[in-house]
């Protein structure tokens, strides 16, 4: 269907289904869904159509250095093949800047239960300060929570091998206002939220909320009342630069996405010679047959001793094994 933005009034062409839309030529997020519901007369109800809070977090790669990050990155992962640089083709590499929004609430929930409480009796004699029976009796508790949040929302549905992506860290501090130009100029594609600007706080409400309930539950088992006093202090909408690259290596396909904006590796599929998974197999078995053996060889002279060493091969062997499983990697967050 076609609309006009709000902002700089360009005729757009926007899926029917569009929820949120970023203008092609000023770069305004659009909110699709409710300007076709509700028809805009004056300059002043065309304000309430458009996503003020919009941001882009700028992309620092080029695809040459984000090609060169991840077959630097992948060479140092142990097992990676000596060839790899050399034999894997990319075949595919894209810069999609993804919707994420982000809000950032204050919440204030005074509340009133019950909690068990412990009830001694029958002293120790052999044992002064301790008791043979304890019992619980519930008691009345009122107290408050007071939390401030920063939720994270990815603004779509993601695919198999975009789930990575959501619980990946960001860093938006970085954020600048959104620049349509700067997207251009990387030649990176705008994926918009499916999610529109009043779900979005619904469901982040709830978040709150839910998270407010969890503290609660720490300190009383009834709940009897509560009171949320939620305060939306920010709530933003964020494009986030994301490589997506598919790549061959040995006739075999594997992917990885790469942050745009600083290079981190979010998650990559890695190629891992034979040679090492059949090393970390035989290490791994005899590890955990060490394990099995030991402490029956030596469980009457070195009982505890035994049994502690015999545990620390078994889990090492159980190590070596996960070692061998790994399909993929990704960059440690701090």
């Amino acid at each position: 269907m076609e609309i006009n933005c709000p902002n700089c009034a360009a005729d757009l062409k926007v899926r029917n289904d569009a929820v949120i839309h970023t203008c092609d030529y000023c770069g305004t997020a659009i909110q699709v869904s409710k300007m076709v519901a509700e028809h805009p007369a004056t300059k002043k109800e065309k304000q309430k159509f458009i996503v003020k809070d919009h941001y882009i977090v700028r992309c620092h790669y080029t695809p040459d250095q984000a090609k060169n990050l991840l077959g630097a990155w992948i060479s140092k992962i142990p097992g990676t093949p000596t060839d790899f640089e050399a034999e894997t083709n990319i075949h595919s590499q894209k810069l999609t800047f993804y919707p994420l929004w982000v809000g950032q609430y204050a919440a204030d929930t005074p509340y009133r239960g019950l909690d068990d409480w412990p009830q001694f009796s029958h002293p120790a004699y052999d044992a002064p300060g301790w008791y043979e029976h304890v019992s619980y009796y519930k008691k009345e508790e009122t107290g408050e929570v007071i939390r401030e949040y920063q939720i994270p929302l990815i603004g779509i549905s993601l695919q198999k091998d975009q789930e990575y992506l959501r619980d990946y860290i960001v860093t938006v501090s970085g954020k600048e206002y959104f620049d349509i130009k700067h997207v251009k100029d990387v030649n990176g594609e705008i994926i918009d939220s499916t999610l529109s600007y009043d779900e979005v706080r619904n469901r982040m409400n709830q978040h709150v909320l839910n998270s407010q309930e969890k503290e609660i539950r720490k300190e009383v088992i009834i709940m009897h009342s509560r009171k949320d006093n939620i305060k939306e202090e920010a709530l933003y909408y964020i494009h986030l630069p994301i490589y997506e690259i598919q790549y061959t290596y040995k006739r075999k396909n594997h992917k990885a996405l790469i942050d745009g904006s600083n290079g981190r590796i979010i998650h990559v599929e890695t190629p891992i010679t034979r040679g090492f998974r059949a090393k970390t197999i035989s290490l791994g078995a005899i590890h955990v047959a060490v394990g099995i053996i030991l402490p029956l060889l030596f469980y009457k002279t070195l009982p505890f001793l035994s049994i502690g060493v015999g545990v620390g091969l078994i889990a090492l062997g159980i190590l070596f094994f996960a070692i061998n499983l790994r399909r993929r990697a990704a960059e440690k967050q701090v």
